[in-house]
């Protein structure tokens, strides 16, 4: 396949969100946090086969193929409990791929590990970051619902100024942002980094 003619459709913010919305609906999954490894594992079929080395091969620690039945992940990442948040990450970004690049990713023919350092030598970098931004918000929309986000970001708000700390957070946004983005992490189960990205460009400084 000619890489460098590949054009990625745009797709907006709030129709990602209802896809994958939709996508944790039909699977069922209210749970906090998602379980997305039981979703690929078993709701979807496509086997998880851990790899040593895939970080340094490939600069990344998970990796679908396009024929959606197996999805490579570091092994090291994978035996490592410290990881766990954000491969969780990175296994719904695949999933993004698989519901939102279906038909466009099933014609990149990766299989192997060279297959992917093809695509991405030969890949229009503009397109590249299409795919992968759109990949990203579809897994920060299905591991943390912005209705259960609103939610506990509220619980955690009211805990914070019983012990009269949340003037004091307020005094320095990006503080208190970060302050904020820990245990709200901890109950999405994905990186406190991840959160802090919600908080500040979708989810703040919309709604307060």
């Amino acid at each position: 396949m000619d890489f460098s003619k590949i054009r990625v459709p745009f797709i907006d913010k709030i129709e990602i969100e209802k896809r994958a919305t939709a996508f944790r609906q039909k699977y069922r999954d209210t749970s906090i946090p998602v379980d997305i490894e039981h979703i690929i594992d078993v709701k979807l079929k496509v086997n998880i086969i851990p790899v040593p080395d895939l970080m340094r091969l490939c600069d990344t620690d998970a990796l679908i193929t396009s024929d959606w039945g197996s999805l490579y992940v570091d092994k090291r990442s994978f035996e490592d409990e410290r990881q766990q948040n954000r491969l969780r990450f990175s296994f719904g970004h695949e999933v993004g791929h698989y519901i939102l690049h279906r038909n466009l990713y099933s014609g990149f023919g990766v299989v192997e590990f060279e297959d992917i350092y093809k695509l991405i030598d030969e890949i229009p970098e503009e397109q590249y970051r299409r795919l992968e931004i759109q990949a990203n918000f579809f897994s920060s929309y299905l591991l943390v619902p912005r209705d259960a986000l609103l939610r506990e970001t509220k619980n955690i708000l009211q805990q914070i100024e019983k012990r009269n700390k949340l003037e004091e957070l307020k005094v320095d946004s990006d503080m208190f942002i970060s302050y904020l983005a820990i245990p709200v992490s901890q109950r999405f189960g994905v990186s406190s980094e991840v959160v802090e990205i919600i908080l500040k460009n979708d989810f703040l400084s919309n709604k307060t």
